[in-house]
């Protein structure tokens, strides 16, 4: 059914490639090709598109088709939904190393702990990605690399100031010793912020603030002209204040969380004269302790710890049975646990192929996982490109699925034993017209989810709860007007539905639009954005579904070249000064601003 599907409706869908995209590598299909050959639609933040952004949101400021939430100031917990889908849909992986808390209630990654230092390239593999990763990724994968020592010693030193008493500093550095490449990176953050809760029932509202130390280390050992041995560690400390919860009567002045994200991976690579095999055992640790203290308004006094751990052995090979034919077999078995002693074990078997016949690409696979809780899953992928002479067309047909977190399915008073994973299918058509001194993409996305996983809004338990639909249409338009300026315009529009409440996914902005204006000099460089995000809904706290009106917010960014080593910049967030929600009852702060100096030596 679902292949005559796929023959039924194989027209393309477009991939946008940057403009010197023949000379990017992308490592997310795993199979490993140059932009313009992959057939999936990913977007490439290369190291200096991350260098210029003070954070993650500021980064992806401009994608239209990523929606960041953020329960208040730096720190508190920050979702994001991809193309529609949620936060817990997508899969975030930091060098091989698979980052979604077993231990929380939904399984996902919380992006208000991500440092941008030390970050070589970040890839973001949109469309469901079952085949090739499992679980968790229904919506897409994020795939972050670190730098690695290439030559001779590069580092760099960065230190910025800026509204709510916000510090930020880091350094980096890489160098090659003969057969050692080595990468070191720490930063350090601390900000007063304000408020979470938006509270006019307690004015003024008590300050929530953000303390986070972090350090990471990349060591790649060459054995021989063929093998090497790989082994990367990060380290993640945060403390950040907390309120009751969104809107009236929730600010509190004591509550807080500290989180410890400690995790690491050994890889041994082999290559072969026609392929290459890789070895790899990681993980992942994920503490946190949420402080409750009395206070003559709130009387509960408590302190909750939790812990979450994955542990991942993982075998791969790849090969090419032909000059046109690349295929890639891999074994993965992974052990989670949480502090209660809860555990699931997870098998996976996926064999994926990649068959380049000049213009035409095509792109397929199955994946069998076995669940100790769950049983079996299977998925499958197929995947077209054509290259014209001029213009690219691709087609994706996928499946995926999403297991329940061990929170989900044992927590003692939310927990569901019988909740069942989340089954998705979807579908991605578009393509892409180049002129000469722009390029225009549109491109088409639907998304079908069965036995969906959420929670009761009124008493939190975890429940299955029918069907969703996600239906999408991105479009982007790049221009280079001059040597000197260059502007970039994206716009999505969504039509998210629970398809079994009659009533639309939460959070999701059914229109957004995104424009940036750059200029660059010679020594001076800079830019204006406007970030315009539509209606959508949340619940309050009564559990009834609300609208948060929409919203538009300009940003400005200016850097100059002080001398070769020295750079100054200079950054304003909400220009206007515009009051909005991202989460019902939760702050998003007002204007601030940013003045900073980085060094490269």
């Amino acid at each position: 059914m679902h292949l005559a599907l796929l023959v039924f409706c194989f027209t393309p869908f477009l991939l946008f490639a940057n403009s010197d995209s023949d000379s990017i590598i992308v490592s997310a299909d795993r199979i490993k090709s140059t932009h313009e050959k992959s057939p999936s639609d990913i977007r490439v933040f290369q190291r200096s598109e991350i260098e210029n952004s003070l954070s993650f949101a500021q980064l992806i400021e401009n994608e239209s088709d990523l929606t960041l939430t953020q329960s208040g100031p730096s720190g508190g917990n920050t979702s994001l939904f991809l193309r529609g889908a949620d936060s817990s849909h997508v899969l975030v992986i930091i060098d091989g190393i698979v980052m979604n808390d077993p231990s929380n209630p939904n399984r996902q990654f919380d992006f208000g702990h991500l440092s941008l230092n030390n970050i070589e390239r970040i890839e973001i593999l949109k469309g469901s990605q079952g085949l090739l990763y499992g679980s968790n990724a229904i919506g897409g994968v994020i795939l972050i690399t670190s730098k690695k020592g290439t030559g001779d010693l590069k580092s760099s030193l960065q230190a910025d100031y800026g509204t709510f008493e916000t510090i930020k500093t880091s350094m980096n550095f890489q160098k090659k010793i003969k057969q050692t490449s080595l990468s070191f990176g720490a930063d350090y953050l601390q900000s007063k912020g304000f408020s979470a809760a938006n509270d006019q029932t307690n004015i003024p509202n008590d300050n929530d603030g953000q303390k986070r130390l972090g350090f990471s280390t990349n060591i790649i050992q060459a054995l021989s002209n063929s093998s090497e041995i790989k082994f990367v560690y990060h380290y993640v400390k945060d403390e950040s204040d907390l309120d009751k919860g969104g809107g009236n009567g929730n600010d509190d002045p004591n509550d807080s969380q500290t989180t410890k994200q400690y995790y690491g991976r050994v890889t041994y690579n082999q290559l072969w004269s026609l392929g290459e095999t890789e070895v790899s055992f990681s993980q992942s640790n994920h503490d946190r302790a949420l402080f409750t203290i009395a206070d003559p308004i709130h009387t509960q006094n408590s302190i909750v710890k939790t812990k979450g751990q994955i542990k991942t052995t993982a075998i791969s090979h790849t090969w090419e049975s032909f000059e046109f034919l690349t295929s890639q077999l891999n074994f993965d078995l992974s052990l989670e646990k949480d502090q209660a002693k809860n555990s699931n074990q997870n098998q996976s078997l996926f064999f994926n192929n990649k068959l380049d016949l000049g213009p035409n690409i095509f792109n397929g696979g199955l994946r069998l996982d076995h669940n100790q809780i769950f049983k079996n899953s299977l998925t499958y992928k197929l995947a077209f490109l054509h290259q014209f002479s001029q213009w690219q067309f691709k087609s994706s047909y996928s499946t995926g699925f999403r297991a329940p977190s061990l929170n989900q399915l044992f927590d003692p008073t939310y927990g569901h034993k019988l909740l069942t994973p989340e089954k998705s299918q979807t579908l991605e058509l578009g393509f892409i017209i180049p002129f000469t001194d722009k390029e225009f993409v549109t491109s088409l996305f639907s998304t079908q989810i069965e036995n969906r996983l959420s929670y009761d809004p009124v008493t939190f338990i975890n429940l299955n709860r029918g069907r969703a639909r996600i239906l999408g249409v991105d479009t982007s338009l790049h221009q280079r007007w001059n040597d000197l300026w260059t502007s970039q315009l994206s716009a999505t529009w969504l039509k998210a539905q629970d398809l079994s409440a009659h009533t639309k996914l939460v959070r999701r902005p059914s229109f957004k639009i995104n424009l940036k204006l750059n200029l660059q000099l010679e020594k001076y460089g800079g830019n204006i954005s406007a970030d315009h995000t539509g209606s959508r809904t949340d619940y309050n706290n009564q559990g009834n579904i609300v609208n948060l009106v929409d919203h538009t917010i300009f940003h400005l960014s200016l850097d100059m070249k002080i001398n070769p080593l020295m750079n100054a910049f200079f950054t304003v967030k909400n220009i206007f000064n515009h009051q909005y929600e991202e989460i019902f009852g939760y702050n998003s702060g007002k204007r601030s601003a940013t003045l900073g100096l980085k060094a490269s030596f």
